[in-house]
């Protein structure tokens, strides 16, 4: 599950990284160039690493990310340009992507217990 969803953040973070290059918010979630560049990286590396182990850790990153985004930008200390509809996106996807990070498979499937002597 964890490579799957990985995959899918991936491209909706790379695709809204792209978008906030050309039209910032399009009048539903602000943001600025910074804010897209932070999407499109995200994006582009969950998309690398969603067919490798490393998916598990890496949704468990971008989870802590957006938490730590949204937390800051609704005591506004962001640095970000966001507003008060983007900080609790930032939130609650951060919230959403780290629980799913964190019930996934440490190692995803290819993780097998040590033979016991």
């Amino acid at each position: 599950m964890a490579k799957t969803v990985s995959w899918i953040l991936g491209v909706i973070l790379a695709v809204a990284g792209i978008w906030g290059f050309f039209g910032p918010g399009f009048g539903f979630i602000a943001g600025n160039t910074l804010a897209a560049i932070i999407h499109l990286v995200l994006g582009i590396i969950l998309i690398v690493l969603a067919s490798k182990p490393a998916a598990v850790t890496m949704l468990k990153t971008v989870g802590i990310i957006y938490v730590i985004l949204g937390l800051l930008g609704l005591l506004s200390v962001g640095f970000l340009a966001a507003d008060g509809t983007t900080n609790w996106f930032y939130l609650i996807v951060g919230v959403i992507v780290a629980i799913i990070g964190f019930a996934g498979k440490k190692g995803g499937a290819s993780s097998a217990p040590a033979p016991q002597a």
